[in-house]
């Protein structure tokens, strides 16, 4: 019995541990939103790129979600009330639970193939194409989800 005991203990402590250890990269989430001056085009996203910061330190992560997908999360305590309307429309106070957001892309976007790489994400389809993108609200981030075209 105290073997099946251990046993569940050491799995269940595994699965934790797998899940919370998601590979991230610190970025400078400057580049998001179409309403800051150092955006150079049309759409919400100027640039991705890594910063080299410790990710448990940053206010803003990437990390892989699935083969062609990755999310870019931001600390709620970290972003401005002019960032919040640029990448949710609106500030954070204003929507309510279960609202959905999105986070609109109005030009395709090349993401840097060194980007991906450092994702683990196949850098041979670099393309976020114009859409929106879900954004999951967390008590501590704001998650963007993104996916790069499947062609």
């Amino acid at each position: 019995m105290k073997k099946i005991i251990y046993m569940a203990v050491v799995f269940w402590h595994g699965i934790s541990f797998s899940q919370n250890n998601t590979h991230k990269i610190a970025i400078d989430d400057n580049g998001l939103g179409k309403q800051f001056p150092d955006c150079m085009m049309s759409g919400s996203v100027c640039n991705l790129f890594p910063t080299g910061a410790n990710p448990k330190l940053s206010v803003a992560n990437a990390f892989k979600t699935g083969e062609i997908s990755f999310s870019i999360e931001i600390k709620k305590t970290a972003i401005s009330e002019e960032k919040q309307i640029a990448i949710l429309g609106k500030l954070l106070k204003n929507i309510n639970n279960g609202e959905s957001v999105f986070f609109s892309i109005t030009a395709p976007f090349i993401v840097e193939k060194s980007f991906l790489q450092l994702l683990e994400i196949s850098p041979s389809n670099n393309i976020i194409t114009v859409g929106n993108y879900p954004i999951e609200i967390t008590a501590e981030y704001i998650i963007i989800k993104l996916s790069l075209s499947d062609h």
